[in-house]
C-alpha cells in the first residue's frame, strides 16, 4: 500500500465517526484489530479531514505567518490539463460517496446553462460543501446531461427524480489529498471568480492552477518535471507512474 495522506484527526473525532474503535495502547504493542465497518468509518474521517501542513524550515526556525505548504512555486512546471473552461461542482458528506461511488457528479437544474460548457476531456473537481475540501482531479466523460441517473442523490428509496438532475460522468484523472478551502494559495486563484462562491465553472488558467496545486501535494508536478528533464537530455526513462497527463490536441504522447 503506498500511503499519501498526512491528516490532522482529532481522537475525538475518529471515535465520534467510528464509535466502536479501540485505541491502541502499549498493552496492545500499539496494534489493535477493527471491524471492517469500523475502519470503513475511521477511512472516512481521515480521507475527510485537513491535511497536516508540513514544513521543512531551512535554519530551523518556524515558518513565517500564512506559509502554505501548497503554495506554488513559480520555477515549477504546470500540471497539463485540457483546453478550454472547467467546472468545480459540489457535494456534502453525505452525497460525496455516491458521487464517487457512480462516478456522476451533479447540478440543480438551473445550472444547467453554466455547466453547458462541459464536454468530454473538461477538466472538473468536486467541492465538499461540509468539509470545505476541494477534490481533484476529474476528468469529464460526458457532456451535462439531464437525468443521467434520473434518481441519483434521492434520500427517499422510493424517489422517482433526482434533485441535481443536470449530471456529469466523469473519472479520475489524478487522485491527490484536497485543497482546504482556506488555503491562501486556492483563495488567490478564485478570488476573481465573483460572488457564486466555489461551484460553478472556471477559466481554463484556474483550472490549470488549481490542478498544479493538487499534483504538487501528491508528488506528480515533481515527477513530470523529472520525467519531462530526462527525456529533453535524452534519457531513457519510463513515464511517471503516479499519472499520465491528458492528451492534448496536437500534441504527441498522453493518454491513448
Amino acid at each position: 500500500m503506498d500511503w499519501y495522506r498526512t491528516v490532522e484527526l482529532p481522537v475525538a473525532r475518529a471515535v465520534e465517526a467510528a464509535p466502536d474503535l479501540l485505541l491502541p495502547t502499549a498493552e496492545t504493542q500499539l496494534c489493535q484489530d477493527m471491524t471492517a465497518a469500523t475502519g470503513t468509518a475511521l477511512m472516512g474521517a481521515v480521507w475527510g479531514s485537513p491535511l497536516a501542513t508540513l514544513y521543512e524550515p531551512f535554519d530551523g526556525t518556524e515558518p513565517p505567518p500564512g506559509t502554505s505548504h501548497a503554495a506554488p512555486d513559480p520555477a515549477r512546471p504546470v500540471w497539463p490539463i485540457a483546453p478550454g473552461p472547467a467546472f468545480i461542482f459540489g457535494c456534502n458528506s453525505q452525497t460525496m460517496d455516491e458521487c464517487l461511488g457512480r462516478g456522476i457528479f451533479g447540478l440543480p437544474a438551473h445550472m444547467k446553462r453554466a455547466a453547458s460548457s462541459i464536454r468530454p476531456g473538461s477538466t472538473v473537481f468536486l467541492f465538499n460543501v461540509t468539509d470545505r475540501l476541494l477534490f481533484g482531479t476529474f476528468e469529464a466523460v460526458t457532456a451535462a446531461e439531464m437525468n443521467v441517473e434520473p434518481t441519483a442523490f434521492s434520500k427517499n428509496p422510493a424517489a422517482t427524480s433526482s434533485p441535481f438532475p443536470v449530471q456529469v460522468r466523469v473519472r479520475v484523472s489524478l487522485e491527490c489529498p484536497p485543497l482546504e478551502d482556506s488555503d491562501p494559495a486556492l483563495g488567490q486563484i478564485l478570488r476573481g471568480r465573483g460572488g457564486g462562491g466555489r461551484i460553478g465553472p472556471v477559466t481554463h488558467a484556474q483550472a490549470e492552477a488549481i490542478a498544479s496545486l493538487l499534483a504538487l501535494q501528491c508528488g506528480a508536478l515533481d515527477y513530470m518535471a523529472d520525467y519531462q528533464k530526462a527525456k529533453k537530455e535524452g534519457r531513457g526513462v519510463r513515464p511517471p507512474p503516479i499519472a499520465v497527463p491528458p492528451k492534448i490536441p496536437g500534441q504527441r504522447g498522453g493518454r491513448k
